[in-house]
């Protein structure tokens, strides 16, 4: 609700009195002055409470979250989660501190352990028991569409997604509700086949694997058809259900045909039982293979198995925030217990994001958040604030102006899918002792 529709609001009391004080008095000359007067007062009163933030009812949005929790992807659940906490924490800060009244909160957290089932129910808990205003996350593309078509579109709640990154999120229809601080894999897709390519050449036969899932396949069909396009050999395409109990025939089909090459799309918990299966093979290599993100995680890297692991290259996407290691130093000392990962920025600027959404549209209508995400995340131009500056965030969001929030994680500009401006992405390394290392120099940027 705007804030000068609560002035008169709080206001009421005071005019309904004097009018009938005015009804009780006869009309002499003396008091003709008095109604005009007490008009002009009044009024006064009520444009100055509309143009002075400090002293009107607030906005109050209430965030709920879905992440992994528990099970294979719970580290990047828990540090998405944690980061989401301490992007509340801080614009609450910078809200007392402009003197811009209202409140962002995380009202819940939910654990949908990167299944889309659960991520309904979680979407569900959220909306109907919770009833949040906006969701962040989940952290996976199956989650994110899951949730979007059961829950959150049917009931206009917008959900921003923190690291799911399928292109069909781009062309899913939202009704402009679902959107990601995360890159699409239409960027990731590239910059796998361009890392192969330095490597192996661009004719080399190359066999992809990938789990049978929203994430999975669409990379999978991004990396076929990019690298066909580049003159490539695709030797075989395997996908697996990651419900099996069993990897071993698709481990086969997967190793066999002596490629030069090979591209592999899963989640860690998935991979722990398709890894060892290829190494049973005795034809597959991880010296000639590249992973995803997923991947990107020494204690990953561990409970997979070095073994399997050591000399495999991947892609990641990567910080295209500012000060992103003060970022980390700063949620580090708040929340000194949770484990970091390479996405958790993700999650804090997706919270930030909604927070001054809700501040500069006055209001936690579906509407109004989804206008005012382009408005504050420099969709609209205007001045470029840092997240390192956030009360200068919310006084420009309380003023209604629009301005370029440059997160820990990216500077949004959300275009009219919903999706994220720009991309940059690393090329990893596994390393015989499992470590994680990459050069700046080979960083791909979109």
């Amino acid at each position: 609700m705007a804030h000068g529709l609560k002035l008169v609001g709080a206001h009421s009391t005071f005019l309904d009195v004097d009018a009938k004080i005015i009804t009780r008095r006869n009309m002499t000359k003396k008091n003709k002055w008095i109604l005009p007067s007490l008009i002009v007062a009044v009024s006064s009163l009520v444009v100055t409470g509309c143009s002075d933030s400090s002293s009107s009812a607030g906005v109050n949005l209430k965030i709920g979250t879905i992440h992994p929790l528990t099970g294979g992807n719970a580290d990047y659940g828990i540090g998405l989660t944690t980061a989401a906490e301490f992007a509340a924490d801080q614009i609450n800060a910078a809200m007392a501190e402009a003197d811009v009244a209202g409140s962002c909160e995380i009202t819940a957290s939910e654990d949908d352990q990167a299944t889309p089932a659960l991520a309904v129910e979680a979407a569900t808990k959220l909306v109907k028991s919770n009833q949040v205003n906006a969701i962040v996350g989940p952290l996976t593309s199956g989650s994110t569409l899951g949730a979007a078509q059961s829950v959150t579109v049917p009931n206009n709640i917008v959900m921003i997604a923190t690291a799911a990154s399928s292109p069909e999120i781009t062309t899913f229809a939202d009704k402009d509700l679902l959107f990601r601080t995360y890159p699409s894999d239409a960027f990731q897709g590239k910059v796998i086949v361009a890392a192969v390519q330095k490597i192996y050449g661009s004719t080399a036969k190359l066999n992809v694997g990938a789990r049978n899932d929203a994430f999975g396949t669409a990379l999978a069909n991004v990396i076929e058809t990019e690298w066909k396009n580049g003159g490539g050999v695709i030797g075989s395409k395997v996908l697996w259900n990651p419900e099996n109990a069993t990897f071993d025939s698709e481990a086969k089909q997967l190793a066999d045909g002596s490629p030069d090459v090979w591209v592999i799309v899963d989640f860690p918990d998935t991979f722990a039982k398709v890894g060892p299966a290829l190494v049973r093979t005795g034809k597959w290599d991880p010296k000639k293979t590249f992973f995803t993100e997923a991947m990107y995680d020494e204690a990953v890297i561990k409970t997979i198995g070095v073994k399997v692991m050591a000399g495999a290259r991947g892609t990641a996407a990567k910080s295209i925030g500012v000060d992103s290691d003060k970022w980390k130093a700063d949620r580090k000392a708040a929340k000194p217990d949770t484990k970091e990962t390479f996405v958790d920025a993700s999650a804090y600027d997706a919270t930030v994001l909604l927070c001054l959404a809700a501040i500069h549209g006055k209001s936690t209508e579906s509407s109004a958040l989804t206008k005012s995400l382009r408005a504050v995340s420099g969709t609209e131009g205007g001045t470029e604030i840092p997240w390192t500056n956030l009360v200068d965030a919310v006084k420009a969001a309380a003023a209604g102006d629009n301005f370029t929030y440059q997160g820990a994680w990216t500077t949004a500009k959300f275009d009219a899918a919903g999706d994220s401006s720009g991309a940059l992405f690393r090329v990893y390394n596994v390393g015989a002792d499992g470590k994680l290392s990459s050069n700046d120099a080979e960083d791909v940027r979109f």
